[in-house]
Formats: C-alpha cells, structure tokens, sequence
C-alpha cells in the first residue's frame, strides 16, 4: 500500500475523493467509516474511513480474465487522522493485476484513474 499525506483535514480530504471518484466516472459502491463502528462497541479511534469505488464494465473484465482478482474489487482508499495529519493510503491498480498474473490495456486508465484521486487531496 502506497501512503500519501493529505493537506487538507478529514472532511476536506474524504469530500475531494468522492468528487473526483464522481468526476471520473466511477461508482461509489460504499464506505466503511471505522470509527463509527468501533464506538458502537465502547472503542475509540480516530477518522477512519474506507471508499470503495470503480466502473462495473472495466472491473468486469479483468474478473473474466481471473475471477480471483475479485477478492480486491473494487478498489478502495483509505483515509486516516493520526496526530491531527491526515494520510490516504491506496494500491495501484497495476500491482494488483501484477499479483494475478493479469495483463490488459484498461489497468494504465484504471491506474491514472487512481493517481487524479490522489492529486486532489495533494493540495
């Protein structure tokens, strides 16, 4: 996992991703929001928030290469607030096609779909 520092705070961080998940055409298909879901059993954590998102249609066909590269579909960042900084941590789509053998044109958009989420939080 690749961690880049964001220099915006939490909501500023997270509300970006979503718009340029949005802007690129791929779904938000759900998030999971850590801390929320350990204060229901009396934990404590910082913001922690996991975004899944991607495109049916692309994803699609790199499952009908190797229905095993489902298990990391769809992808995902993370986003965390340690010590007041807040951190993005992400893979590229290419190394997970890498782990399963997998080789397809769409994994370079799929990989610079990734890296225009990342600019925005770059500031």
């Amino acid at each position: 996992m690749q961690i880049v520092k964001c220099k915006f705070n939490f909501e500023e961080c997270e509300k970006r991703i979503k718009d340029q998940i949005n802007k690129i055409g791929a779904t938000i298909f759900c998030e999971i929001d850590h801390k929320k879901n350990l204060e229901a059993f009396g934990l404590k954590l910082d913001k922690s928030k996991v975004i899944f998102f991607g495109n049916p249609k692309v994803g699609g066909l790199l499952m009908q290469k190797k229905i095993e590269i489902s298990y990391d579909l769809p992808m995902r960042v993370a986003i965390w607030e340690k010590e007041g900084e807040v951190f993005v941590g992400y893979r590229m789509p290419s190394e997970i096609a890498k782990e399963y053998n997998i080789e397809a044109d769409v994994i370079k958009k799929m990989d610079e779909a990734v890296l225009s989420i990342i600019e925005v939080i770059k500031g």
